[in-house]
């Protein structure tokens, strides 16, 4: 016998009465249909458990994924945090002119990525943000509870491989014949990309931009 039961059916067509007990209410293929009470992230946000990392405003001159010296936003989570770094959202926004626009943007990693930072290690130079990150909280400000390191750019041992492109773009060409810069440049991982201990990931572009965008990536921190 199941330990939970639903009873089929469509929804009610009147209101329930506070303190009224009823069965939870199944789709045909045995789901359980639920609805939202608050925001998706509302629980872990007020537990704690949501942050934020963001570039300044004046933005940064993303550079190309393949350059050792890189610049751009990265969420460092270190060997040994304990946490797995579950990402939200992505928000990147054209920030100032260029003679070219980038076009493909997208996320690389790198691992090992360790912990600490040493001339032959991983990482060996890493420019922290910390004005511009903190919890989902906005009164609590700082780093809050957060275990990983955000940075805007990294001077590292191997270069980063290409990973994977993002759901939004520009294309090449003078920013003044830019097809999209007032566009909304955003993407929802919806849980499909973790970043766990012992990696390093950039928000970067596939070719050298020539370009100054600003990009705030939220995350949710979840025991491994």
């Amino acid at each position: 016998m199941p330990l939970t039961q639903i009873q089929v059916g469509p929804p009610s067509a009147a209101s329930l009465g506070d303190g009224q007990i009823t069965p939870v209410l199944g789709g045909r293929q045995g789901d359980m249909i639920v609805s939202q009470l608050h925001g998706k992230y509302y629980t872990q946000a007020t537990r704690g458990n949501v942050f934020y990392g963001s570039t300044a405003g004046a933005g940064l001159a993303f550079t190309i994924f393949s350059n050792a010296t890189f610049v751009g936003l990265l969420l460092w989570n270190p060997e040994g945090s304990g946490k797995n770094l579950s990402l939200i959202k992505c928000n990147v926004g054209i920030a100032g002119q260029a003679s070219t626009a980038a076009s493909g943007w997208g996320y690389s990693w790198l691992t090992p990525a360790g912990s600490t930072l040493a001339t032959a290690a991983p990482i060996s130079a890493f420019t922290l943000v910390t004005a511009t990150r903190g919890p989902a909280i906005c009164s609590l400000g700082g780093q809050g509870a957060s275990v990983a390191r955000v940075g805007s750019g990294a001077t590292l041992t191997t270069a980063f491989a290409w990973g994977r492109a993002a759901s939004f773009g520009t294309s090449t060409g003078a920013i003044t014949t830019e097809t999209v810069p007032g566009a909304v440049m955003s993407e929802d991982f919806d849980g499909m990309m973790i970043v766990p201990p012992n990696t390093l990931f950039a928000v970067t572009s596939s070719i050298l931009t020539g370009i100054t965008a600003t990009a705030t990536v939220f995350w949710e921190e979840v025991p491994v």
